[in-house]
């Protein structure tokens, strides 16, 4: 946005008069308008559309129809940002630029103050904005470390060198620019890592700004865990259900009928051998044979597969065993019966 440094009055207007624009439309027809009208058209043109036309169009439209008042938030924002350019991500330009634009369309009904209050109330807040932003990050060559800039204490930033995690959990992924979004540690800062991740956002034509302004870069021991948080799992109300595998409508047999023997030949098919079977050769309809085989004991497979369970296949709460539940266990049954049997044995005695 510092369009003051390259292309100087003619770029600084045309950028003015992009801020008066009131649909996309104007916009790019006073794009074809620079292109072909300014010396410097097709330069001027290239670096306008870098401000990024469709995120630009979203926050600055509808825009309040301040006149002046207008013409120095835009020069606010450009001396503000001047000692930040060279090393902060692009997201505190528009984090500044949309609050700024919230505050003055809710102010716009009551905009009694005079201009020079108001770019100053401007540049106060975006100054304790750009003070609150303190942590950035910066991607090496090789793309596997961050620099990232914390806190030593008393106000002393330091770098610090920490390994990155492409982030996949978070919805800011939708970015209208090639952005990578980063994850470090948890007590890279000292601070919670849930507010410490939401200020990580990174641009890569920024690695060039970091690297002329980075001094010795700083090793400090970090935890080993990862503080990126898991993507949210749907809750639902109830029971967890159970996937269940159908097993053709009867029992499955025993393990050792499973010891499948190891084919040789790999033109053999399958599907040949898995096929619905008759009752004469001894397999029942969903369930086919064990293919009998010649081979040594040695040779076939001494890992079964695992074996399905159903659903009503529980064990009981007093004895531990599966089959039954307790209110049909033999042994709770027997012990029952025997302490009716003993009080009968005590009222025929007495």
């Amino acid at each position: 946005m510092n369009v003051i440094k390259h292309f100087g009055a003619v770029a600084r207007k045309a950028f003015l008069t992009l801020v008066y624009m009131d649909s996309q439309a104007s916009y790019e027809h006073r794009l074809m308008e620079m292109e072909t009208r300014s010396s410097k058209g097709p330069d001027l043109v290239r670096y306008i559309c870098q401000i990024l036309v469709d995120r630009y169009i979203r926050f600055a439209i509808p825009l309040p129809r301040y006149g002046r008042t207008t013409s120095n938030i835009v020069e606010c924002i450009n001396g503000a940002l001047k000692p930040v350019r060279d090393y902060a991500p692009c997201h505190i330009i528009w984090q500044m630029w949309n609050y700024m634009l919230n505050l003055f369309y809710a102010r716009r009904e009551k905009a009694r103050e005079s201009s020079e209050e108001l770019t100053a109330f401007a540049t106060k807040r975006m100054k304790e904005i750009v003070q609150n932003c303190g942590s950035f990050v910066a991607m090496s060559a090789d793309e596997n470390e961050a620099l990232v800039q914390t806190d030593g204490g008393r106000k002393q930033w330091r770098l610090t060198k920490v390994p990155t995690l492409k982030c996949t959990c978070w919805e800011i992924q939708d970015c209208l620019w090639s952005c990578i979004h980063f994850v470090a540690w948890q007590k890279a800062r000292g601070e919670d890592y849930m507010r410490y991740v939401d200020q990580i956002y990174f641009q890569k034509s920024l690695v060039q700004c970091y690297s002329k302004t980075i001094p010795v870069i700083l090793q400090t021991e970090l935890p080993t865990s990862v503080a990126c948080r898991a993507p949210p799992a749907a809750i639902r109300n109830g029971r967890q259900r159970i996937l269940r595998i159908p097993n053709g409508g009867s029992a499955r047999s025993a393990e050792s009928e499973y010891n499948y023997p190891i084919q040789d030949d790999p033109t053999m098919n399958p599907a040949a051998v898995m096929t619905n079977v008759s009752q004469e050769d001894g397999g029942e309809r969903g369930n086919p044979p064990v293919p009998q085989s010649s081979a040594p004991q040695g040779e076939q497979l001494s890992q079964a597969p695992p074996v399905a369970r159903s659903r009503g296949r529980r064990c009981c709460g007093a004895c531990k065993q599966p089959g039954h539940t307790r209110r049909t266990c033999p042994a709770l049954r027997h012990y029952i019966r025997a302490e009716v049997q003993e009080e009968l044995d005590v009222a025929a005695d007495g």
